[in-house]
């Protein structure tokens, strides 16, 4: 059954202007010793502390470990909502890089260069990303996301990969980083459950460390993630902030999946999701 939604913006307000981009979020499970870094920028005087640059440490893998652990962190508290995100990072030509359905075309780092992107293969088809960017990837049953901080200089390559396996359900009550790659920000996705009702309401908390554009998408749900709903953008100051969002949908809304993407070269983190009416 098709359903026509529609979604209006309510309200932006500034809760507060001071914040606390680090607070209630996780040290990474696999980095005990490593800091809280929201982008893994950040994280690059940690690994160079703990693996200095000698021959057998070179600085691409600086890059991928200071994402690993930026994105190791971000599954551990996506993950204890009841779901699974899983990421990985690291050289994509030899040994390669994999993630759950997703995987890396091995070539040499020569090749992306010269053509400008990296490859990305699926179960749903592959999908290109371009050197120091990235893609966000949806359709069938997958949701993936890969980014490339650096293309190298010989023949490796660094690339980063995210892939949503189960979604979780909102509401959310437990913060969670939007991670970047060295300023690369990645999405984050979430289960809205269908209501009977012909109204969902969104209260959505961000923090902010900067002024900022913060696109949504409502996707379909899991087998559909192509089909985009709506979509739609708010601005946010430097800060904590509530936005309310209405889905409208006649007579009733369905479930959908909820696609929340903030700007490059930002620190942010989702702090709540609240659903109304309640499940």
């Amino acid at each position: 059954m098709l359903f026509s939604i529609t979604v209006r913006l309510q309200s932006v307000n500034l809760r507060r202007p001071e914040f606390d981009i680090k607070k209630g979020l996780m040290r990474p499970s696999l980095f005990p010793w490593a800091p809280v870094e929201v982008d893994s920028s950040k994280a690059m005087g940690s690994v160079a502390e703990v693996a200095p640059l000698a021959h057998d440490v070179v600085e691409w893998m600086h890059v991928a470990t200071s994402d690993l652990i930026v994105f190791n962190a971000m599954e551990d508290e996506y993950n204890r909502l009841g779901s699974e995100l899983i990421s990985s990072s690291g050289d994509a030509y030899i040994p390669g890089v994999r993630c759950g359905d997703l995987r890396g075309e091995s070539v040499s780092g020569y090749t992306v260069r010269s053509r400008g992107y990296g490859t990305v293969i699926t179960p749903e088809g592959s999908f290109n990303v371009p050197i120091r960017g990235k893609t966000t990837f949806a359709k069938g049953s997958v949701i993936a996301w890969a980014a490339i901080p650096d293309p190298g200089t010989g023949c490796q390559w660094v690339l980063t990969l995210l892939q949503w396996r189960d979604l979780a359900r909102a509401p959310v009550r437990d913060r969670v980083r939007f991670g970047s790659s060295h300023g690369l920000v990645a999405p984050n996705f979430f289960l809205i459950p269908q209501t009977v009702a012909p109204v969902r309401t969104l209260r959505i908390g961000i923090t902010s460390d900067k002024s900022q554009k913060i696109l949504i998408r409502g996707r379909g749900t899991k087998g559909s993630y192509e089909r985009v709903l709506f979509e739609d953008s708010f601005e946010v100051d430097a800060g904590e902030s509530e936005v309310v969002y209405n889905v409208l949908s006649f007579p009733s809304v369905p479930a959908f999946t909820l696609e929340i993407q903030p700007s490059d070269n930002t620190q942010t983190v989702l702090d709540y999701i609240e659903i109304a009416p309640p499940i």
